[in-house]
C-alpha cells in the first residue's frame, strides 16, 4: 500500500498543535551532519513517543519522507492500512527488504530503524563491555539488520551504476524489476551512496506521575494496570508536565566506503552461476561488515546522549560504597563532577548542565531537588536532616524490565550513561575519593574557575583607558591553613574586589581565612556591567560560598554597598549556613537623584527604539567614584536597574534573617540613605544584632580613614561570634 502524504502532511499540522500546547521541549542539535539523499536513520528505543514524533521532527528539518521499521504486532486490523499510509513496514512483511531497499537505492524516501529492536526501558545497553539488550528474559546483542539493509543498498546500487554504464540492459532491467525501480527514479539510483545517520533521544527528566493522559483512558477503559499503566504514567507525563527532548545526529557513515573495501561488487561481475548474486549478499563477508557497521552506529547512536543533571545524581547515589552520604558532601561531589564534564571529550550536554548555577551554594537548586524528591518518593533514599540514607534492598533488587522506568528511575539513569566510559570512570574516581580530599579539589576547582571568568571578561570587555590593571579586579583569596574560622568579602556596585583589600588584610592578622569575591561585570569595563544581572552578582558570592565552606569549618559574610545588600540575600536564602553577617553601608533605597532617573531612562530608551533611534539612547550616566583607581567612570543605566531588582527583593525578606548581625553605616553617607541601616537592624529577626554608626560623610568607609574602626568593630565582633 503506497504511503499518504497528505496523510502524513495531516499528522504533521497535528503534531504540530499537539507540540505546541504540550510541556515537551524538543531540541535538535546537528541537523546539518543528515546527507541530503539515500539515508538510513539508526535511533535508540526508549519510548513509543518517538515512533510518532522523529519522522515529524526529520520531514520538518529536512523536507524528507520516511518509512519507519516497525513491530508486526501493530499490523492489525484497520490499524495495519494506517499504519502503512504512515511509512511503517511490519518486520514481517515479506517485501520488507525490497521496500526499505528501493527506498534508500532512489533517494525518494529515508528509513527509520531502531537497532535494539524493542523499547530499552531500562537503558542497560552495555554488559561486560558489549552491547547487549534485554529481550524475552535474556541479554541479546542489538540486531544488525539495518546494517545489512544499508549495505546491500549500497551494494546493489553500485552494480547498477556499473550494469548502467556498460550498456548491459537486460541485467539491468533484472534488478529494476527486483527492487521496483522505474526509468523516472535511475537518476536517484546511479548518484550519491547510501548513508546510516545514528540518532540519540534523551529526555529529561524521567518522571512517572498520574496525568491528564492518563485519567482520560482510565475514564472510558477503566483502571489501567501494570506495563499499560507505566507507560501512560511515564510518557504521558514527558507530554502533560513537561520534558526536556534533546534529539542528536550523529556523523554521516557512508556505506560506500565499506563496500569499495571488498571484492564484492568485482566477484559478482565474474560469476557466472544464476545464484552468485544471492550466494555473495549472504555471504560471510557482508555479515562480518555488517557486524562492524553495527558496533560504529551503536557507538555512534550512545556516544551523543545528552548528559543533564539527573545522570550524575544517579550515578552517585546509585555507586557511592556506602549507604549514608551528608547532604553537602553528595552536592561537593555533584558539582565537582560537573565542572570536570566540561574538559571531557562528550559530544552533548543538557544546557541547563552548563549554566553557573552550581549545587554547592546552598541555595534552591531546581534539578537537584527534584531528583531528590522523586528518589524520596520511589523510597530509594530517606532524608534525615543533612544526610541521604540509601534504601540498598531497592538497588540490589532485580526489576521488572516493563516496570523499572517507574520503580528506580535512579537505575535507568545510571544505565544510560555507562557507555560513555570516559565519563563514568570519571565518577568512579570521584566516588572513591574521602570527603576531605573531595573539598580540596572543589574548592580549588572553584578558585580556578572564578579566576578563569574574570580573565574571559576582562579579555573580552579590555578597553584602553579605561580598564584598571588585572589585580583591582581579580578575585582574591587569603588562606590560613589549618585555621578553623573564614569569612567572604563583596565589594560595593561599579568597584572591584581592591575595594575589599585593606579590610580583607586586617582581618587575615586577625587569624582569619578571607575570600574576596568578584562580582560579575565589575573590575572590567561598564560594558561588561551593562550585561550583568543581579542573579549573576548572587551567583559570585555563591561561588565564593563554596570556597569559603570548604575551607574553613565556619565562617562569616561581609559585604559593602551593594555587597552588603547580596550578604543579606545570602544569609535570607542560606540562613544559619553563615555563622554570622556583616552589612556595611547597604542601601534599601538610594540617595543619589541620578539612580532613580535609571526608570525613566529605560523609558526613552525603549520609545527611541521603537522609533529607531537606537543610536541615541542612553546608556550610561557619568559617576564621579570617591575612588578612581577602582571604581568605574560610567555608570550603566541597567546596572542601577539591577540593583533596584535586588533591593525590591531583599527588603520584604529581612524578617527571615537569625543569624547574629553586625550593621554599619556612616552617618553622613551622600550614596545610601543612613536610615536604612535602621531599617535593616529593626528588620531583621536576630536576637543578636548590633547598628554601629560611623562618624564619617563619604560612602567608602572600608578604606581610609574610617578603616581602623570599621576593621575593629568586625573583628570584636567575629571574635565573640567564634570564641576566637
Amino acid at each position: 500500500m503506497p504511503l499518504s502524504k497528505f496523510l502524513m502532511n495531516a499528522t504533521k499540522l497535528t503534531l504540530n498543535a499537539a507540540f505546541g500546547a504540550s510541556q515537551a521541549d524538543i531540541r535538535v542539535h546537528n541537523i546539518e551532519n543528515v546527507p541530503a539523499t539515500h539515508v538510513l536513520y539508526v535511533v535508540n528505543h526508549f519510548t513509543r513517543i518517538e515512533t510518532v514524533f522523529l519522522p515529524y521532527i526529520i520531514h520538518k528539518h529536512t523536507g524528507q519522507y520516511c518509512l519507519s521499521l516497525a513491530d508486526s504486532s501493530f499490523f492489525k486490523g484497520k490499524f495495519e492500512t494506517l499504519m502503512r499510509k504512515l511509512g511503517a513496514v511490519s518486520t514481517k512483511d515479506p517485501d520488507r527488504d525490497k521496500v526499505l531497499s528501493n527506498a534508500l537505492l532512489t533517494g525518494k524516501m529515508s528509513v527509520i530503524i531502531y537497532p535494539e529492536g524493542q523499547m530499552v526501558k531500562d537503558k542497560k545497553i552495555i554488559e561486560k563491555g558489549k552491547f547487549l539488550v534485554y529481550n524475552a528474559g535474556i541479554r541479546r546483542p542489538p540486531h544488525s539488520g539495518a546494517a545489512k539493509i544499508a549495505l546491500r543498498a549500497e551494494l546493489f546500487r553500485q552494480i547498477i551504476r556499473k550494469l548502467y554504464e556498460s550498456g548491459r540492459k537486460e541485467d539491468l532491467k533484472v534488478f529494476m524489476d527486483a527492487y521496483g525501480i522505474k526509468h523516472e527514479d535511475m537518476g536517484g539510483v546511479l548518484t550519491g551512496s547510501t548513508y546510516i545517520v545514528p540518532v540519540n533521544i534523551t529526555y529529561y527528566p524521567i518522571r512517572a506521575r498520574n496525568n491528564i493522559i492518563k485519567s482520560l483512558i482510565e475514564k472510558f477503559k477503566g483502571e489501567v494496570t501494570g506495563r499499560f499503566a507505566e507507560e501512560l504514567e511515564v510518557e504521558g507525563t514527558m507530554l502533560t508536565k513537561g520534558v526536556d527532548i534533546d534529539i542528536n545526529f550523529g556523523k554521516a557513515i557512508n556505506m560506500a566506503e565499506y563496500i569499495n573495501k571488498t571484492k564484492i561488487v568485482k566477484n559478482i561481475f565474474k560469476c557466472n552461476k544464476e545464484t552468485c548474486i544471492d550466494d555473495i549478499v549472504k555471504n560471510k563477508k557482508i555479515k562480518k561488515i555488517s557486524l562492524k557497521v553495527m558496533k560504529r552506529y551503536m557507538n555512534g547512536i550512545y556516544s551523543m546522549t545528552t548528559v543533564n543533571h539527573d545522570h550524575i545524581f544517579a550515578y552517585i547515589l546509585a555507586n557511592y560504597p556506602k549507604n549514608v552520604i551528608h547532604d553537602y558532601d553528595f552536592k561537593n561531589r555533584a558539582s565537582l563532577a560537573i565542572e570536570r564534564i566540561k574538559a571531557l571529550k562528550i559530544t552533548s550536554f543538557h544546557s541547563t548542565l552548563l549554566n553557573r548555577n552550581n549545587i554547592g551554594g546552598d541555595v534552591f537548586h531546581e534539578k537537584y531537588n527534584s531528583f531528590m524528591e522523586e528518589a524520596v518518593k520511589n523510597n530509594l533514599v530517606e532524608l534525615k536532616g543533612d544526610t541521604i540514607i540509601r534504601n540498598n534492598d531497592l538497588f540490589s533488587r532485580v526489576y521488572n524490565f516493563h516496570l523499572i522506568r517507574k520503580d528506580n528511575f535512579v537505575e535507568v539513569l545510571k544505565n544510560e550513561i555507562e557507555p560513555l566510559y570516559e565519563l563514568t570512570k570519571m565518577l568512579r574516581r570521584i566516588m572513591f575519593m574521602p570527603p576531605w580530599l573531595i573539598k580540596i579539589k572543589l574548592r580549588n576547582t572553584f578558585l580556578r574557575l572564578d579566576r578563569e571568568i574574570f580573565l574571559t571578561d576582562y579579555n573580552k570587555f579590555y578597553r584602553e583607558g579605561e580598564t584598571k590593571p588585572k589585580n583591582i579586579g581579580e578575585p582574591v583569596f587569603l588562606h590560613r591553613f589549618f585555621n578553623r574560622y573564614g569569612i567572604v568579602l563583596v565589594h560595593g556596585y561599579m568597584a572591584a574586589p581592591a575595594e575589599m583589600k585593606q579590610l580583607a588584610e586586617r582581618l587575615y592578622k586577625a587569624g582569619y581565612s578571607v575570600y574576596i569575591v568578584r562580582l560579575k561585570g565589575h573590575g572590567t569595563s561598564p560594558r561588561d556591567l551593562m550585561e550583568a544581572k543581579w542573579q549573576d552578582w548572587n551567583e559570585s558570592v555563591n561561588r565564593g560560598y563554596v570556597i569559603m565552606k570548604n575551607s574553613v569549618r565556619k565562617f562569616a559574610i561581609c559585604g559593602f554597598s551593594t555587597g552588603a545588600g547580596l550578604t543579606l540575600l545570602q544569609a535570607e536564602q542560606k540562613g544559619e549556613k553563615y555563622s554570622a553577617l556583616i552589612s556595611i553601608a547597604a542601601p534599601l533605597r538610594l540617595q543619589d537623584i541620578r539612580a532613580y532617573l535609571s526608570g525613566a531612562v529605560n523609558i526613552f530608551n525603549t520609545i527611541l527604539e521603537k522609533l529607531n533611534l537606537k543610536k541615541s539612547t542612553v546608556d550610561f550616566i557619568p559617576n564621579a567614584p570617591e575612588n578612581p583607581d577602582i571604581n568605574y567612570s560610567r555608570n550603566p543605566v541597567h546596572g542601577i536597574n539591577e540593583l533596584n531588582k535586588l533591593m525590591k527583593i531583599v527588603e520584604p525578606n529581612l524578617s527571615s534573617i537569625k543569624i547574629p548581625s553586625l550593621i554599619i553605616q556612616a552617618k553622613g553617607d551622600p550614596v545610601v540613605n543612613p536610615k536604612s541601616a535602621i531599617e535593616i537592624y529593626k528588620g531583621i529577626s536576630s536576637t543578636d544584632k548590633k547598628l554601629v554608626i560611623i562618624d564619617a560623610n563619604r560612602h567608602g568607609i572600608v578604606r581610609g580613614h574610617e578603616l581602623d574602626q570599621v576593621a575593629g568593630e568586625i573583628i570584636s565582633f567575629l571574635k565573640r561570634i567564634f570564641g576566637k
